[in-house]
C-alpha cells in the first residue's frame, strides 16, 4: 500500500505508542499507516513475516517510525510478547488496536467445531488476552486506549456467517464490559464496525463474483455510492485513540459508508 499523499497528516497521536495487530496488509496496514501519520510509534504485529516486514519499510521509508513483531494473536503468549517487545523498546504502550483475525462464510449443516474453536480463538479469545496484556501496561501508566475491529456483521448479517456473526458480536460486548472494567484505570475501550472495505480480500471475492458487475451492484447499496478504503477506517482509528476523542468509550462505531441505513434491497448476492 502506498502512503496516501493528498490527505494532509494531522499530528493527533504525537508521542504516542500503538500495537497494531494484523497490521502487514489490508485494514490493519491502512489503521498502521493512519497512526505514525498522526505522529504515533507504530509497532506492526503481524503473523505474516513477508508482509509485515514490508510494511515496516515502507513506512520507514515514508519518514515514519515503525517495528515489526512477528506475532501469532491466537496464542496468548505471543501476544504478551509482543507487548513486552512494544514496551522494552518504546518505553510505553498508549494505544492497542486489535484488528487481527479471520472472516468464515460456510453452510450452517457444515460447520464443524474446528471451524468454531479456529476462528473463535483467533477473532475473540485472542483479541481478549491481547488486550488484557496490554491493559496491564497501560493501567501502570495511568491510562491507555484499546480499539477492537470489530464488523457490521455484529449488527446485521447474512446467512452462513453464523461463527463470524457471532464473533463480532462477542467483540462489541467485550468492548462494553470491558470500558467499565478498565475505565477506572483511565483506560478507553471501544470497537471500530467497518463494512465493506477494498482489500485485497475484498478484491478476491470480486473476480469470485463477477468482478466489475458485481462492484457496481456494491456501490449501489451504499448511500455514499462506494465503499470504504482501509486509510478511512486507518484515520478514524487515529480519531478514536486520541484525545479529541476522550468523550468515548464502551461504544461501537459502525463505519459502512450508509450500507446499514437500509432497510432492505431486491435481489441480492
Amino acid at each position: 500500500m502506498a502512503e496516501p499523499a493528498e490527505v494532509p497528516t494531522f499530528p493527533l497521536l504525537t508521542g504516542k505508542v500503538a500495537l497494531v495487530t494484523g497490521a502487514g496488509q489490508g485494514i490493519g496496514l491502512g489503521i498502521a499507516w493512519e497512526l505514525a501519520r498522526a505522529g504515533a510509534q507504530v509497532v506492526v504485529a503481524e503473523l505474516n513475516v513477508e508482509a509485515g516486514q514490508r510494511a515496516v519499510l515502507a513506512l520507514k521509508a515514508a519518514g515514519l517510525e515503525a517495528t515489526f513483531v512477528e506475532t501469532d494473536i491466537a496464542d496468548p503468549a505471543s501476544s504478551a510478547r509482543a507487548v513486552q517487545i512494544t514496551h522494552e523498546r518504546y518505553g510505553a504502550l498508549d494505544i492497542l488496536v486489535n484488528n487481527a483475525g479471520i472472516t468464515t462464510f460456510k453452510d450452517v449443516f457444515e460447520v464443524t467445531p474446528g471451524d468454531w474453536d479456529h476462528l473463535m480463538n483467533l477473532d475473540l479469545r485472542g483479541l481478549f488476552f491481547a488486550s488484557q496484556a496490554a491493559a496491564r501496561v497501560m493501567k501502570a501508566a495511568g491510562g491507555g486506549v484499546i480499539i477492537h475491529i470489530s464488523s457490521n456483521h455484529a449488527l446485521a448479517t447474512l446467512p452462513h456467517s453464523e461463527i463470524y456473526a457471532a464473533a463480532k458480536g462477542g467483540v462489541n460486548a467485550l468492548t462494553r464490559a470491558m470500558a467499565l472494567s478498565l475505565g477506572p484505570h483511565g483506560i478507553r475501550v471501544l470497537s471500530l464496525s467497518p463494512g465493506f472495505t477494498d482489500t485485497p480480500h475484498y478484491r478476491r471475492w470480486l473476480a469470485e463474483r463477477g468482478g466489475a458487475e458485481t462492484e457496481r451492484a456494491v456501490n449501489a447499496l451504499h448511500p455514499a455510492g462506494r465503499i470504504n478504503t482501509p486509510q478511512e477506517i486507518g484515520r478514524l482509528a487515529a480519531f478514536l485513540a486520541s484525545d479529541n476523542a476522550r468523550a468515548l468509550t464502551g461504544v461501537d462505531i459502525t463505519a459502512d459508508a450508509g450500507l446499514s441505513a437500509r432497510l432492505y434491497t431486491a435481489g441480492g448476492f
